[in-house]
């Protein structure tokens, strides 16, 4: 064989063993690198089936529900009385404060029918309130005017309503209390009226006051009221 075609022989030989070598290589590297993981797309959505209404319905997304709390009521129980027991008092009122009513004045004229005149009598006066008057009180003549309705007993201002010509006593007196004695000068006339206060105890309901001189002549009496 001739020198040059052995030499061509020897270098296929070495590029068959260097390709053979190469591919034993890669080999021996895949078999030593673990392949690479792609992960693949999941399968798609399951198309739910048509409805047999036809294509024109349309399918309602689902509902969902939230769970509701359910409280439950609250019950009271009251005992109850056992029977024949009397029933619970009742709750007592709430205190109020009371303001004691004004005391109203009681005007009474002397010549009033419901009073009494034992010896005294009624005197026609024009100036006098009233128009009348009760005089000839005095000795064993007496005029007692009665007050009636008095709401609440106590002391109370007694004005005196008179006419005089000159000085004269006068005692007054609340039921049988004891009397009080007054010497009065007036306006030095029975045709004009004067005034004179006293203070005495009226009890509730109804009283006699009584006016009278058992020494001497007492004044003409027109009006009392009791304030």
């Amino acid at each position: 064989m001739p020198e040059g075609a052995g030499a061509a022989d020897r270098r296929v030989l070495l590029r068959r063993l260097g390709w053979t070598a190469l591919a034993v290589g890669v080999a021996a590297t895949a078999v030593l690198v673990s392949p690479l993981v792609v992960p693949l797309p999941g399968p798609a959505p399951a198309t739910p089936p048509p409805s047999s209404a036809g294509p024109s319905s349309v399918v309602s997304p689902p509902v969902v529900t939230s769970p509701v709390l359910v409280v439950p009521p609250v019950v009271t129980l009251t005992a109850a009385a056992p029977p024949g027991a009397p029933p619970p008092p009742s709750p007592p009122a709430p205190a109020t404060s009371s303001r004691p009513v004004a005391f109203q004045s009681i005007t009474v004229h002397a010549a009033d029918p419901a009073n009494i005149r034992t010896g005294a009598r009624v005197i026609e006066c024009a100036s006098c309130r009233g128009g009348s008057r009760v005089g000839y009180i005095g000795g064993p003549n007496i005029l007692a005017i009665r007050v009636a309705g008095v709401p609440t007993a106590g002391t109370r201002t007694l004005t005196i309503v008179y006419e005089t010509e000159e000085p004269r006593t006068l005692k007054v007196a609340v039921n049988d209390a004891t009397a009080q004695t007054r010497l009065l000068s007036g306006a030095a006339s029975l045709l004009i009226p004067a005034t004179t206060s006293v203070e005495v105890f009226v009890p509730a309901g109804d009283s006699w006051i009584r006016f009278f001189n058992d020494t001497g002549d007492a004044p003409d009496i027109n009006e009392i009221v009791l304030s």
